[in-house]
């Protein structure tokens, strides 16, 4: 017998062997791992982070807007036959009349159960391609930028960080223009605030909050101010930084009440103003320093909002929310005025020679209010009102100055797909501006109104 039929032979006989062994051992399967595990505790999205009982969610936006502007600008001094007249501003060739941006934003959103309560933090950034400068006017192309919209940690009824102010709920909960200005507290603030919980839908909070990011302190740096200038015509009037340094940040209280039917809440603020040490004042094209006496002020502000949830529409909801404040103008919503604002929370009228003796603070107040809901299951709708009054009493020791605005915006959302929309939106604002007391010499009243409309489409996908 040769060597090869030898050879082969054993092969089988070892390979029979092996098997009969094989088939008297238990059978085990190897099992799979679980990179991603669901978390269903807190909503759709939401998963484990491995190794942990943290749940995590990430989520982001990508936006794309595409607006046109038309009306006025703003405001201008004019000296016809030697007389001041106040007129609204018209485009110029200098101005956009449309403006493209887009938007991408990402979010974070951690939580875990823990003994006292839930532990949450959450972080969103934002970057813009050419954010639109001046609800489109102006002429300025700006470049890309990133920016924090929020940083915070909760834990049970503690919230710290970087978010949105407790002073009303109209624009952390609704707030539902796409572009159009309106007038309610909007900051993101950084602060420390606690919310307890009494039950039957009652919650108070108490939170302090950085004061800088409540300021309302750029003036009104426009040709405006010619009308205290050594001569018609003149450079504009402007005046340098005029708060001191912070010594008592903001304290903001809120006091709510949750239902079936919607919710009502009241809120208040206090806001501390104080002079900083010199101040520049340039008119008629010359700059000098002044002095400010020292002075500490208290501002402050209070409003109430409701909201009534309209059962007959999916998501109906009506919500209305006003204020009124003296020297805290940003709860008006003061920065969101289309044509400007006050002459500043807190502005000299009185002086002695080079230092100033005396401070004014400005007062005001705004509503907004909006109606919205879904048409369809793919079509919704939102109609939205806002009105501010402000006014400055004595500036510089020699007139009154008075804005008012309003502003009606609707829009439409159409769901293309799931995590895909398109909006469209029209917006309309006026606003009236008056001088009241200015020098002998000239008229004692001026006045004058600007009209403005904006609007354009969004496309959005959210996932």
């Amino acid at each position: 017998m040769s060597l090869k039929p030898l050879l082969l032979g054993a092969a089988a006989a070892i390979a029979a062997v092996g098997a009969a062994e094989a088939a008297d051992l238990p059978m085990t399967k190897g099992e799979a791992v679980e990179y991603v595990k669901v978390c269903s505790a807190f909503g759709e999205g939401f998963f484990y982070i491995p190794g942990t009982d943290t749940c995590l969610k990430i989520g982001g936006e990508i936006r794309a807007d595409y607006r046109v502007f038309g009306g006025d600008s703003g405001y201008r001094l004019v000296n016809i036959n030697n007389v001041l007249q106040l007129r609204s501003a018209k485009f110029s060739r200098n101005d956009d009349r449309s403006a493209f941006n887009t938007q991408g934003r990402i979010w974070f959103d951690a939580r875990t159960e823990t003994d006292w309560g839930l532990l949450r933090s959450y972080f969103q950034i934002n970057a813009d391609s050419h954010p639109i400068s001046s609800q489109g006017r102006g002429g300025v192309y700006n470049g890309n930028r990133f920016s924090v919209d929020k940083a915070f940690i909760q834990l049970g009824g503690l919230t710290a960080g970087y978010a949105h102010s407790f002073f009303g709920f109209y624009d952390n909960d609704f707030g539902n223009t796409i572009w159009a200005p309106y007038y309610a507290e909007s900051n993101t603030v950084n602060l420390l605030a606690y919310t307890a919980e009494f039950g039957g839908g009652f919650k108070a909070t108490l939170s302090i909050e950085d004061g800088r990011d409540h300021r309302v302190d750029n003036w009104i740096g426009t040709a405006l101010l010619q009308a205290v200038a050594s001569q018609p015509g003149a450079a504009p009037v402007s005046i340098g930084r005029y708060q001191g340094g912070q010594q008592i940040p903001d304290v903001v209280a809120q006091l709510r009440f949750d239902q079936d039917w919607g919710s009502l809440a009241v809120q208040g603020a206090l806001h501390q103003l104080r002079t900083a040490t010199e101040t520049t004042l340039t008119a008629g094209g010359t700059t000098q320093t002044l002095a400010i006496a020292h002075d500490d002020k208290w501002g402050y502000a209070v409003g109430g909002s409701a909201l009534i949830k309209l059962p007959f529409i999916d998501g109906g909801h009506f919500v209305v929310e006003g204020q009124y404040a003296k020297g805290a103008l940003d709860y008006l919503g003061a920065g969101n005025a289309f044509f400007g604002t006050s002459a500043g929370d807190l502005f000299p009228n009185a002086a002695t020679g080079q230092v100033v003796t005396g401070n004014g603070t400005a007062k005001g107040w705004s509503i907004v209010a909006e109606l919205g809901g879904n048409i369809t299951p793919v079509l919704n709708a939102n109609l939205v009102g806002s009105y501010i009054d402000m006014k400055s009493d004595r500036v510089l020791a020699q007139f009154d100055y008075s804005a008012k605005e309003y502003t009606i915006a609707g829009n439409l959302t159409y769901t293309i797909v799931k995590g895909l929309t398109v909006s469209g939106e029209v917006a309309y604002t006026h606003s009236k501006v008056e001088l009241d007391g200015l020098t002998p010499n000239q008229p004692q009243h001026l006045a004058a109104n600007a009209n403005a409309w904006q609007t354009g489409i969004r496309l959005k996908r959210k996932f």
